[in-house]
């Protein structure tokens, strides 16, 4: 092949390659669902049992992304998610004499996450973090039926609950495929530590024992789907 028939290779495959990157920048919408798991311990009674929590979760994001000439990708996105990742429990589980229930549910829950990704062809890989603003729903309760004997309930049975919005980090990654202009669609993995805040819960067996320190992190893994303007 002569120099010339060459060069003209040379250039139509590099602009074949260029092309072939696709343009990220701009505003998006979109909607997710998927899977979380996660643990939940109150950590002022060493009693206490760490309770798993799973479920499903789902909901809608919406970002803005700024494409630079070495396709480096930078995002910032918000997300709203109704979720049902929790766990109901009992401790005769692990106390066969203790008439004790519970519910611990981690509900809504909001977040604002900066993105850092790479346009790799159709593909863009990419890191997040972010704070996350999550509502979680507490349920106590006593109930003596629940065993076949027992000094628990010895004032009284009850049931008694709360909610709780707590403030955490988070930190994930994740991959997207674009279709086309407007269509992306990919899967990521968030981690969320809502840290250790402190709920009441009212037992009237134990009143000076109401207040308790609740630690809850979770993670999740969504199917994510994106309209591109």
């Amino acid at each position: 092949m002569n120099k010339p028939l060459l060069t003209a290779a040379l250039l139509c495959l590099s602009g074949t390659a260029v092309a072939a990157t696709q343009n990220w920048q701009g505003f998006y919408t979109g909607a997710n669902l998927g899977y979380g798991w996660g643990y939940n311990q109150d950590q002022g009674n060493s009693d206490a049992t760490q309770q798993s929590l799973d479920g499903i979760t789902g909901g809608i994001q919406a970002g803005h992304n700024w494409q630079f000439d070495n396709n480096i990708v930078l995002s910032v996105e918000a997300g709203l998610s109704l979720n049902d990742i929790g766990t109901e429990w009992k401790d005769r589980d692990s106390n066969q004499y203790s008439p004790y229930y519970g519910k611990d549910e981690i509900r809504q829950s909001g977040s604002l996450n900066v993105k850092l990704g790479y346009a790799i062809d159709n593909f863009l890989p990419y890191i997040t973090t972010g704070v996350t603003v999550a509502k979680v729903d507490y349920t106590l309760g006593c109930d003596k039926s629940l065993v076949s004997a027992t000094n628990g309930c010895s004032v009284s049975e009850f049931n008694s609950s709360t909610s709780d919005i707590r403030v955490g980090a988070n930190i994930g990654a994740g991959v997207l495929y674009k279709f086309n202009d407007n269509l992306s669609a990919g899967i990521e993995y968030m981690y969320t530590n809502l840290g250790t805040s402190s709920v009441s819960l009212n037992d009237p067996n134990y009143p000076a024992a109401s207040e308790r320190n609740m630690n809850t992190d979770y993670s999740t893994v969504t199917a994510r789907i994106n309209y591109h303007f």
